[in-house]
């Protein structure tokens, strides 16, 4: 099963294991969901586009190397 942030008013989007915690804001989420799209060289996307860009960036596997002091990442 894919691993997938949820997205919560309290705590933004978030993803929490036993041995992991990936949490930011809806801000910052955006900031990157945006980011990919320049990425993908998409400068005027279609509202498709939006949302396929929030589910892939949905994907915990898409943060990975992504630095941002403004993502709460934790091991426990």
């Amino acid at each position: 099963m894919e691993e997938l942030l949820d997205y919560n008013n309290e705590l933004g989007w978030h993803y929490e294991t036993s041995d992991f915690t990936l949490r930011m804001t809806d801000a910052v989420f955006q900031r990157h969901v945006e980011a990919y799209l320049r990425e993908q060289g998409i400068t005027e996307p279609s509202a498709e586009q939006r949302i396929e860009a929030r589910q892939h960036c949905r994907r915990v596997a898409f943060w990975e190397g992504r630095s941002d002091p403004e993502i709460e990442r934790r091991l426990r």
